[in-house]
Parts: structure tokens; sequence; C-alpha cells
């Protein structure tokens, strides 16, 4: 919702303007980080909740501590790890679709209204697939939302590497110098903005219900580790993208979109061994109760077990 509103606000800011001017700018810096800094104050008036401890005396506060180390604990766990695959791809494309293809429609396209465009409709992608694929995981399962994101997404990145120039997210010059496939043009460009918000989405919603179902005891710790791998991921493909050729970087953004699906395939074979996916039956959820407990241990489980 926060790049919708964004950036509907700086289409009608920059207006049919072919270059920033200073005033635009320091407008935009000051509203933008007028709503940043409220957003935070927010946050840090929110009343302090205390966090009760499992079956003990729920007015005794957690240590703070805790939560990291429950994180640590999850983080090295064998059906955890199966989910890195899917982490590592939503951290690459939020480094690609919040800063690279921005700055590829830039050095394509002169107008600098097409930027708030472009955003306007990653984050029209983002909202609606909350919204379709969860609809679609009822008809489809979770696997079959997942297989439709990453076509999604690997459909977006051939068609940025046919329509963009390679040179198009490096170049240091006021226009992207290089020849594209086929000619760039900006109905296509918002149109593959829409897929890669709706492809984003797609994993984002997979990878929250996921957590959801298989850690509902402790999703804290879980949803931590997800967005600890993401963050980093984010920030490394941050570091790359203003050196590496575009067609390179959506190699790097197509094989780890594959791989994340695999592995998640994978897990979900394995979940749907234990019936933990499927929404259980009145008449035989007592039965299967045993088992569910008995699955989510084994979740926990390290990867390594060391001799005591």
């Amino acid at each position: 919702m926060s790049a919708l509103v964004g950036n509907t606000f700086l289409y009608f800011q920059l207006g049919e303007a072919e270059t920033i001017s200073d005033s635009n700018r320091h407008t935009i810096y000051l509203v933008l980080g007028g709503f940043s800094v409220t957003g935070l104050l927010s946050f840090i008036l929110l009343k302090n909740t205390p966090i009760p401890i499992s079956d003990g005396d729920p007015t005794e506060v957690q240590s703070p501590w805790q939560p990291i180390k429950d994180g640590m604990r999850f983080a090295v766990s064998g059906n955890m790890a199966l989910l890195y695959g899917a982490f590592i791809f939503t951290g690459l494309s939020l480094n690609f679709w919040s800063s690279v293809y921005i700055v590829i429609i830039g050095n394509v396209f002169p107008k600098r209204n097409y930027l708030a465009l472009a955003g306007i409709l990653i984050g029209l992608g983002q909202v609606s697939s909350g919204f379709i694929w969860s609809v679609l995981t009822y008809k489809i399962g979770r696997k079959g939302v997942l297989l439709c994101s990453t076509v999604v997404c690997c459909t977006a990145f051939t068609l940025v590497y046919l329509a963009f120039p390679s040179d198009a997210a490096t170049t240091q010059e006021a226009r992207a110098q290089g020849v594209p496939i086929i000619a760039s043009n900006i109905y296509l460009s918002l149109f593959v903005a829409l897929l890669l918000g709706l492809g984003d989405g797609g994993f984002n919603v997979t990878i929250y219900a996921t957590l959801g179902q298989l850690w509902e005891d402790a999703p804290a710790p879980a949803f931590a580790v997800f967005k600890f791998v993401q963050g980093i991921l984010a920030t490394a493909a941050f570091l790359y993208c203003g050196d590496l050729l575009l067609p390179y970087q959506l190699l790097i953004l197509g094989i780890a979109c594959v791989t994340g699906c695999i592995f998640f395939l994978i897990l979900d074979y394995k979940c749907a061994l234990h019936a933990e996916y499927e929404v259980l039956p009145d008449s035989t959820e007592q039965a299967n109760s045993a088992n569910s407990k008995q699955f989510y241990e084994e979740l926990q489980q390290p990867l390594l077990q060391t001799d005591p």
C-alpha cells in the first residue's frame, strides 16, 4: 500500500518533466521523510505488553534474549533450511523491483513520472497478489500458487532481458547506450512492473502462510529468520547491482527463483506426508493431533546433531 500511495504522490509531483528540479527534490524528501518519522514515532509510542512464558506465571516477562535464542535454533533446523531458497529469492527480488528496475526505467525513458508509474504498478501487483493468491490457495494449494508465481517472475525477467539494453542498470551516461533485443516500450515496461509485484507477492504470501502453519506455536522466531535472510540478501544484491550488467542480474534472479520453488516443493511433499498442509476434517482432526505434534517437534530438530 505504501508503494501505491508514495508513488502516486511522486507521479503528480514530477509531472511531465524530464529532469527533477531541486525544489521538487526537496519537497519529495520533506514529505516522504516526514511520513517516515511519523511512522517510526507511532511504533515507539506503542504500549509495551509483556510476553508471558508458556505454562508459567502469566505476569512473568520473557527474557529479551529468548527470541534471539529461539531464532538461532529455528535457523539451523532442517525444514527451515528448505525454505532458505525462497527467502533468498525474495531478498534478491526486493532489491530488483525496489531499486534496479526503477533505475532501468529512468535510464531508458526520459519522462520522470514514468518512474512513479512503474512504482504504482509494482505496488498494485503486490496489493492485488494478496487477494488473488489467497483465493487461488484454496483451489490449487500453496505449491500451485508458488509454481504460478515462479512462472510470473520468470516471464517478467525474460521480458526485461528482451526489452532493455544490457547496460540499462549500470550506465553512467544520461541514457543507456546499448541496443535491446526488442524495442523498449513504456507500456510493456509497466506491464512487467505489474508482473514483478504480482510474482514477488505470490512468494511472500506463500512464505507467510507456510511459516504460520508449520510454526504456529512459535511464529515470531520463524518470521525473524525469514526477515533476517531476506534483509541480508537484499543488501548483498544492492552492493553488486550498480556494477553487474543486467543480463547477469536477471540470470541470478532466475536461478534463485527456480531453486527456491524446487526446495519449497520438497518441503511441501514432506509436510503432505504428515497431513500438515491440508485442512483436516473435524472427524479426523483429533485422530491426527498426535502425529501433528510429533511432526512439529521434528521441525525444530537441528541440521547437525552433535554428540553430548
